[in-house]
This record gives C-alpha cells, structure tokens and sequence, in this order.
C-alpha cells in the first residue's frame, strides 16, 4: 500500500479552536509519556555537533512538548542550547506552558509563523517533531526547501511509516486501522488527566462531549497513513534547489522517522 494523504481534522481552519488546541495538547503529552523521539537524540546531537549551532528554532511547534523534552534531554548530554518555538497556529497551551515555566532561553513566538519559509529569521538548526506528515511531498518539499534556502540546518523527527502496514493492501488493511482507532479512543480517554495545565474545557470536550478522542482516533488512524519512509523523505530532500550543497541522513529509530541536513560548509 503506497501512502495516502487522507484528510486530518487538526488541518482544516473550520476546527473549532479550543479542540484543536486540546487534542494538540494531548498529542503533545502522548509523545511525551511515550518517549516517542528519544531515539533519534543521537542524529539530533550529530546535526548540533557538525554546525556547532546551539541554538534549536522548532517549526508547527503545536503544544511544545516534544521540543521541549528534547532539550532537557541535550541538556542532560552537555549540550546547553536554546530554543525558540513557533507555529502557523500558536498554540495557547504551549505559550502558557512557556511563559510558566519562565525558563532562559525559551520563547515561544505568538505571531504565526509558516514553516514553508524555513521559520524565524534567527540562525539556528531548525527542528520538527510529529508533524511532517500533514505536508504532502510537494508541500513537503518546499518545507524543506525554505531551510535550504536559509543555509539552516535541519533535523525533521516524525513518527514513521509502518513497514508490515505498507506491505498490505488497502483492503487488508483497513480491520487493523478500525482496531487502531478504536484503541486511541481508549488512549485519549487515559491520557487527558495528565495534560498540563489542566483546562477544564479540554476535559469537556474529552468526557461531556466526547469530540476530542473521537478527533484523536480519527487523525491518529490518518497520521499512519500519511507516515513517511526514510527512502522517501530522503528523497524529497536530495531534490529540493540547493540540496546537493547539503549532507543529509534519513532513518529510523524505534517508531521515530528522522532527516536531518546540515550545510556542507558548515559541516566541513
């Protein structure tokens, strides 16, 4: 099955904002409890290592929550590097999130950003966690082209495409995606007591009036179908204007894509 780009709720402007913002928040939270990038600290540290940049500029930063655990974890590592998040929707739970915690060199940015332009103006590795599959390869590409443009580093982190569920045909493969949205309800339901700060709409909207589990099952079921491979990541990167003056790397690490690009000027 090749991979299809289904619509996700969480992209369409109609979506109401607060449940957007929750399921981000639940999203974000999921990761976090999860681990679900930690593997690829490794890549990430390389890209750090060879630009000897130390400072991350994270793109459709939603809640913050995987950036921001991946710089505690840098930290942890000897690698003292700031961050600056920012998305095309800023998120109200990340900047309240940011601004709590009162932390130097963090920020989140509450004017919108769009990541095809390759972000802020500020020099840094630019970063993306978990959203790379809302972009369909030409979008996809231009993200990636707007870096390049700015001679940036990159390091885009994504949850990656399913070998077993690419080896099957649509047909079969659709009881596997129905069990799959039936068990991320069940998630959804666990995981919302644990999103901080806790709102009290977002507990609505997950237990009143169940839409957000309802919209986390359904854009969940649809991230694995969009999940990309390191082939085909790697590809569009080698492709985009100005790619062949880059170093680039694609891979996975446990259920982690990674691609990460560095300048070769920079890297030299």
């Amino acid at each position: 099955m090749r991979r299809l780009h289904l619509v996700e709720l969480e992209d369409c402007a109609w979506l109401p904002a607060p449940i957007r913002d929750a399921a981000i928040a639940l999203l974000d939270t999921g990761a976090e409890r999860l681990a679900l990038y930690d593997g690829v600290m490794p890549a990430l540290k390389a890209v750090l290592d060879r630009s000897r940049h130390t400072h991350l500029v994270d793109l459709c930063s939603g809640a913050g929550g995987p950036a921001l655990r991946m710089r505690t974890l840098l930290r942890r590592t000897g690698h003292a590097v700031s961050l600056t998040l920012s998305d095309l929707h800023p998120s109200r739970v990340g900047i309240d999130r940011v601004a709590a915690a009162q932390e130097d060199g963090v920020r989140y940015l509450a004017s919108p950003v769009d990541a095809t332009t390759g972000g802020a103006d500020a020099e840094g590795v630019r970063t993306m966690f978990g959203a790379l599959h809302h972009f369909p390869p030409d979008a996809a590409s231009r993200l990636i082209a707007g870096v390049v443009a700015r001679r940036q580093p990159l390091c885009v982190v994504d949850v990656a495409a399913s070998p077993a569920l690419r080896r099957l045909p649509l047909i079969a493969a659709l009881p596997a995606m129905g069990l799959n949205a039936v068990m991320l309800v069940l998630v959804a339901l666990a995981l919302m007591p644990l999103v901080r700060p806790v709102r009290v709409p977002h507990l609505l909207l997950t237990y009143a009036l169940p839409v957000v589990p309802l919209l986390f099952a359904w854009d969940g079921t649809v991230s694995a179908l969009r999940a990309y491979t390191p082939e085909e990541v790697l590809a569009i990167a080698e492709g985009v204007p100005g790619g062949d003056g880059y170093t680039w790397s694609a891979g996975a690490s446990g259920r982690a894509l990674y691609l990460t690009g560095v300048p070769r000027a920079a890297a030299a």
